[in-house]
């Protein structure tokens, strides 16, 4: 899963960026969500490689 901070603790971003903070899934800023959002549509399979 590819995904961002709640809007309520986007102040956290600078904080949670800086490690692997997510189990298994992919952490972005709330800015780079909504580009993802604006550039790939619903539904498009994701994988993620180590």
């Amino acid at each position: 899963m590819i995904h961002s901070t709640l809007n309520d603790r986007s102040f956290l971003q600078p904080f949670l960026t800086c490690w692997g903070w997510t189990n298994g899934c992919i952490a972005v800023t709330n800015a780079e969500m909504r580009e993802i959002w604006s550039l790939v549509p619903n539904g498009t399979p994701i994988t993620i490689q180590d």
